[in-house]
């Protein structure tokens, strides 16, 4: 009984302590975004691509159209200095 019992508990802390996400955010700012020039599309906005964090790097995400939403601006994503690293706040569409 007594190691069916240390199989259980070590059991639940292995799925506990799996279910953890330790997530590691940049110390240095994000270099300058990339230029792109596109030409205007009607019914579309453009998304402006922006770098991203993962594996200890940054790494560029391209740009894409999207259709208009009536009513709806699009706020672009940009990176916040919040301590002493650096968060994203991902773009989204806010009512007008």
């Amino acid at each position: 009984m007594r190691k069916t019992l240390a199989f259980i508990m070590a059991f639940l802390m292995v799925i506990l302590l799996g279910s953890c996400v330790v997530r590691a955010y940049p110390s240095a700012p994000p270099p300058p975004p990339r230029r792109v020039v596109v030409r205007t599309r009607p019914g579309h906005i453009w998304i402006s691509g922006h770098w991203a964090w993962k594996g200890g790097r940054y790494y560029w995400v391209s740009g894409h159209w999207e259709r208009t939403r009536t009513s709806y601006v699009w706020v672009r994503g940009h990176w916040v200095k919040r301590g002493n690293h650096y968060v994203w706040i991902k773009g989204r569409w806010v009512r007008r």
